[in-house]
């Protein structure tokens, strides 16, 4: 991608990429989604650079892990230590940018107590259970076993329901929500559901499948989120 990066580590020493930007500016964590890692993110990086933001590229720990997905509360977790590390070693707001399960351990990791200045959350969804039921088009009634079910099938994992984790109290984070209209792989509804959860923005793009806003226009995409976050940090 042309940027200069180091390799550090974070949290539990897992790997990730670091791209310094303009003195001052946030460090936008760039959080990928299940069945990926770091790699499947890194085009976002140039345009966000060339706006003089850092770039902060996690692995999470099922990337190379035994356990492939926990249900979303180790992942939760290890956002909000990837958010630490801004904190810790740049010293600059961190801005968390995640796709699909990138998005839903994002605004997962809000709500268990991390505080980023903002969240921007790409494809993202409620529930596993909202996109097990969107998936096999049945009512989402029929997937109310699910949460008993996960931890036998997972090795001991839970399946986190962001409803449940926001419950009543305040998001406590801006957040602006991507997601496109023709996505056949989350719940388009879960984006109307997520900006009433959290209080924050969405931004529904006709024609548009999972995590293909930015390419649909990657300087409109780009645009928004800069917009999104000098509105919300001044």
């Amino acid at each position: 991608m042309g940027l200069s990066f180091e390799n550090v580590t974070y949290g539990d020493g897992l790997p990730a990429w670091y791209v310094a930007g303009e003195p001052g500016r946030p460090v936008i964590v760039v959080v990928h989604g299940y069945g990926g890692n770091r790699t499947a993110t890194v085009e976002v990086g140039p345009p966000l650079r060339e706006l003089g933001y850092g770039l902060l590229f996690p692995d999470l720990s099922y990337v190379s892990g035994d356990v492939r997905y926990s249900g979303g509360r180790r992942e939760a977790d290890e956002v909000g230590d990837a958010v630490r590390w801004v904190d810790e070693n740049v010293r600059v707001p961190a801005v968390l940018l995640g796709f699909s399960g990138g998005a839903f351990a994002s605004l997962a990791a809000v709500a268990r107590g991390a505080r980023p200045a903002a969240v921007v959350a790409d494809s993202g969804f409620v529930s596993f259970r909202s996109v097990v039921a969107f998936r096999a088009h049945v009512p989402e009634i029929v997937t109310s076993l699910l949460p008993v079910v996960y931890p036998l099938v997972s090795g001991g994992g839970h399946a986190i329901d962001l409803a449940r984790e926001i419950g009543d109290r305040p998001f406590g984070v801006p957040a602006f929500h991507i997601h496109g209209a023709a996505d056949r792989t989350t719940p388009p509804a879960d984006g109307s559901r997520l900006a009433r959860l959290t209080g924050g923005r969405l931004w529904l793009l006709p024609g548009a499948g999972h995590t293909k806003a930015f390419d649909t226009d990657r300087r409109v995409y780009v645009a928004r989120i800069d917009e999104f976050v000098r509105d919300v940090l001044g």
